[in-house]
């Protein structure tokens, strides 16, 4: 959704509410991101704290609406609680291509490392690691 206002672009549609939902305009996922519309100064408040101007929010961000208060968030649940849960609908029958993909196995695993080779892979390394160590220590030690 575009900013609601043409005329105003950055700016919410409800100036009243202090929190609006934005997402990133490079961000092709839109994940919403909450916001603070500041009416007095007419620019917006963003989460690290920092100050974005009208024009400056229209080209970095897309307008997704205001953000539920308490009490509505509460309305919201309270309606979807209350309304009848959706009939159940029995699944089709996959026909053509999407029937042939569903019969087709997958194809095994690829070859793993038996768990007795991991172990002796482990401690041959534990094994040339401590070995190692000592050696290192006593030089060391020698010098």
């Amino acid at each position: 959704m575009a900013w609601p206002d043409p005329a105003r672009p950055g700016e919410p549609a409800d100036a009243s509410r202090p929190w609006h939902w934005v997402a990133r305009s490079e961000d092709t996922s839109r994940a919403p991101l909450p916001i603070g519309w500041n009416g007095a100064l007419r620019q917006w408040m963003v989460w690290d704290g920092s100050a974005v101007t009208a024009p400056e929010a229209a080209r970095r961000f897309t307008y997704l609406g205001p953000c539920l208060t308490p009490a509505e968030a509460e309305a919201a649940l309270a309606k979807a609680r209350a309304a009848p849960p959706p009939a159940p609908s029995e699944p089709e029958e996959p026909r053509g291509l999407a029937a042939l993909a569903a019969s087709a196995t997958p194809p095994p695993p690829p070859a793993m490392v038996f768990r007795k080779d991991a172990i002796r892979n482990h401690v041959l390394i534990f094994a040339g690691t401590l070995f190692g160590t000592l050696f290192l220590a006593e030089k060391i030690v020698r010098w």
